[in-house]
């Protein structure tokens, strides 16, 4: 800073400096993936600035939109049922296009512009980040008339499928990979703004990776002497969890399984009213999943992309039982090309892959170690760093 010239700007300076970096993270519970990632980004910014930070996480849907978008989370359940899905996947496709996603969101704008506003003017930030695609062009267009240009970022949440409506021309566009940043840049951002940290996610992934697997599994209850095979259905317990689980069981081999319900408590009450022929651990939602997949040998879930994410960081290899059409197609493909995990539909093919994974420990231990080369463990802390960057930068701006 220059030399001050009046008695007042130097106090005024001092309250700005002691003034914490705000930072707006908007998201939406359509899905559990955008909670995590904000959670992820808030964590790791913490951990980096302490109380010179204060991030702040909104849902934007519930809190500012007019309805029915306000009902958006509570009706994304029903959304992705098997009846709806194929009506999804083509609304998914149809806008996956720059200029007609862009067309589609402006469509919306004269409904959304006052919530916009109000949004905004509610949660007065140093920099905003979005981490849902339907926040991004309505973000940019009401800053493009407002008296003060606050920095926008864009994380990119998704990983093998990355949709038009993620690569907006924000101040930064953060992108899981070096194919999503590529993406971004056909899709019209300037390579500039493009940079590649990883998916974030949280920073216990990183953590648990320093400590061997039998040791997790004490600390969890479970038996640190057999193979550990860990299946999931992302936090609602989507898919055939319980038939992929009876797979699992019945596969005739000496191993141990953990079942996760997530909220579905349906499910998690069929789970626990059977016989397991092998020792069995079933839970409903819990946070203790980067210890359970540090413990597991193999990760037997659904295709959702944060999950991708925390099994690569901890470099477990993933049987991958199924995907929402459109949104989760291309996460698949960046798994089984990846040579981190195979892809089994059908829960007769999950018991095959798994007979021949646990009976060939040199190819199961190929699978993690390229797992464990695509992963980002550091993620969270790196993309914490540049919006960090970014709003300093544009609180000295200001100032100028």
């Amino acid at each position: 800073m220059g030399t001050q010239v009046s008695g007042e700007e130097p106090q005024v300076e001092a309250r700005a400096a002691r003034a914490a970096t705000r930072v707006l993270l908007l998201m939406s519970d359509t899905g559990g993936g955008h909670r995590s990632v904000s959670e992820a980004l808030a964590e790791g910014l913490r951990a980096l600035y302490g109380d010179a930070v204060e991030p702040r996480i909104v849902d934007a849907f519930i809190q500012y939109a007019p309805f029915p978008l306000n009902r958006s989370p509570a009706l994304y359940p029903y959304m992705v049922k098997p009846a709806i899905v194929p009506f999804y996947a083509r609304a998914w496709h149809f806008a996956n296009h720059p200029r007609r996603a862009r067309q589609l969101v402006y469509l919306f704008w004269p409904w959304v512009r006052q919530r916009i506003a109000k949004l905004f003017a509610e949660n007065p930030a140093d920099v905003i980040v979005s981490v849902h695609p339907l926040f991004n062009d309505v973000t940019l267009r009401y800053w493009m008339k407002a008296p003060r240009r606050v920095p926008f970022v864009i994380v990119i949440c998704d990983i093998g499928s990355i949709h038009a409506l993620w690569c907006a021309n924000a101040d930064l566009v953060i992108a899981p990979h070096e194919g999503a940043r590529r993406r971004a840049i056909a899709c019209g951002v300037p390579p500039e703004r493009v940079v590649v940290t990883g998916f974030p996610i949280r920073l216990r992934f990183r953590e648990v990776r320093n400590r061997p697997k039998t040791f997790w599994r004490e600390q969890l209850g479970w038996r640190p002497d057999l193979p550990t095979v860990l299946v999931m259905g992302g936090g609602e317990g989507m898919g055939k969890v319980f038939e992929n689980a009876r797979a699992v069981a019945e596969a005739g081999l000496p191993l141990q399984m953990a079942v996760v319900a997530g909220r579905n408590e349906r499910l998690r009450r069929r789970l626990e009213a059977v016989e397991w022929p092998v020792p069995t651990h079933i839970y409903g939602f819990v946070r203790t999943i980067p210890e359970m997949m540090a413990a597991a040998d193999v990760i037997v879930t659904k295709a959702g992309p944060n999950t991708i994410a925390e099994a690569l960081a901890v470099g477990r290899p993933m049987i991958l039982t199924h995907y929402l059409p459109g949104q989760e197609e291309g996460n698949v493909d960046y798994v089984v090309n990846g040579g981190a995990g195979a892809y089994a539909p059908e829960p007769e093919q999950v018991r095959e892959i798994l007979r021949e994974w646990l009976s060939r420990p040199d190819l199961l231990e190929a699978f993690a170690a390229r797992a464990a080369a695509m992963g980002y463990p550091d993620a969270a802390l790196d993309a914490a760093r540049l919006i960090w960057e970014i709003a300093r930068r544009g609180v000295a701006g200001s100032a100028a």
